[in-house]
């Protein structure tokens, strides 16, 4: 078995990324170079530069191996960008892609709130990122809030291409509040 995969069957991040470990698998994603990992300058995330881990031809793109071989982008993790939130304040939800999309502004989520009514958190438009955000107003203290299985709304395309991408995710392509750990629910404070 390879350690990373190069077909729509196998579509998996190098397997050595492993969620809580040194590298974070939110950051590795397909681009017409192979897999790459992102290292960000900043704690905002606002600089970056981009390391080719694995050279693929083809693996998203023209190659000789084909065309796309990856198929097209699949959602590989959900979450919530910070593990608390104060009342009314805006929280993130974030959505993880093995490749590059490009999201039509107003793509929506629902964010499940236990005892009040459930915010819809929407994406801005975004161009050729792996990380899609959306945002929503978080409900008032003390409310549990969850990320449930759903279809997201809205129109999300492999960058650059007509390609629709995934947009339904289960209970399983939700990981930790912030990125990491087990706890997928946030209280707000």
């Amino acid at each position: 078995m390879a350690l990373w995969g190069v077909t729509d069957a196998d579509e998996a991040k190098p397997k050595w990324a492993v969620q809580g470990g040194a590298v974070d698998p939110s950051n590795i994603f397909a681009t017409a170079e192979g897999w790459v990992l992102r290292h960000y300058k900043k704690g905002d995330q606002s600089e970056y530069w981009d390391e080719v881990l694995v050279a693929v031809d083809g693996l998203v793109g023209a190659g000789g191996r084909g065309t796309d071989t990856l198929g097209s982008a699949d959602i590989t993790a959900v979450f919530f960008e910070e593990s608390t939130y104060a009342a009314g304040a805006t929280g993130t939800v974030v959505v993880i892609y093995n490749e590059k999309v490009d999201v039509t502004n107003g793509a929506t989520l629902t964010v499940t709130v236990t005892g009040a009514s459930n915010p819809t958190a929407t994406a801005a438009a975004q161009t050729g990122t792996n990380r899609v955000e959306f945002t929503f107003t978080c409900a008032a203290a003390d409310k549990v809030h969850t990320i449930g299985a759903q279809t997201i709304s809205g129109t999300i395309k492999d960058a650059g291409t007509n390609t629709a991408s995934d947009k339904v995710f289960v209970l399983g392509d939700t990981i930790g509040a912030g990125g990491s750990g087990t706890t997928k629910t946030i209280t707000t404070t």
